[in-house]
């Protein structure tokens, strides 16, 4: 089974979205490629939109009952960049991101997070060998029976043994039952070459 990808298992649902000026989200990629992908969207916006280097900010609202007229603060572009990719980087390193990935503070020169490594099961049975190829006949549920009730990622759905026996086992009406089915005995990855001694006519002989 191949590992779970971001762009087809999760992008319909999760958009890595950043700011309510874009449709799109970020990359699901580093830090870096994210942050310089920040970097150009809101260079690129505000040489558009060069109005909005004006902000208004809402007043603290210390004495009640007494209007207070909302400050207005105007950046240059590139501080208005920066505040921006500031704000976009806060939502996702402390919420989007964390949903899915382990993040640790970077170097104290560098902002940017350092992310964990996904640690995906590729091979469930490092001592086996399977193959769903051989079992397109047969319902998902037939062998992974939990799989409609669970609802955790964590639950792994591997069958036991038993089920596997239900087909594997011996007799003419079932499925090969034999140790070499499933496992191999020698790991020919480590195979030497061996300069032969004997040959089987003086084994037999009793001879050298």
């Amino acid at each position: 089974m191949a590992p779970v990808r971001f762009a087809y298992a999760c992008a319909g649902c999760h958009s890595l979205a950043f700011d309510k000026r874009f449709n799109e989200g970020v990359p699901h990629d580093k830090p870096e490629v994210v942050h310089a992908f920040l970097v150009q969207k809101f260079s690129e916006y505000i040489a558009e939109h060069p109005a909005e280097v004006q902000v208004m900010r809402d007043p603290g609202r210390d004495l009640t009952g007494k209007p207070v007229q909302a400050a207005v603060r105007v950046y240059t572009a590139k501080e208005w960049v920066a505040a921006r990719i500031d704000e976009a980087e806060e939502l996702l390193w402390r919420k989007t991101c964390k949903q899915c990935h382990a993040l640790a503070p970077g170097a104290p020169q560098r902002k940017l997070p350092v992310v964990e490594p996904g640690r995906t099961t590729v091979r469930w049975m490092p001592h086996a060998n399977f193959d769903h190829d051989a079992h397109r006949g047969f319902f998902c549920v037939s062998c992974h029976e939990k799989a409609l009730r669970s609802t955790e990622t964590s639950d792994v759905l591997l069958p036991g043994i038993a089920t596997c026996k239900a087909c594997h086992a011996p007799g003419l009406e079932h499925a090969e039952s034999r140790c070499f089915e499933c496992h191999t005995y020698h790991d020919w990855s480590k195979r030497k070459e061996i300069k032969p001694t004997f040959t089987l006519p003086a084994l037999r002989t009793g001879g050298s």
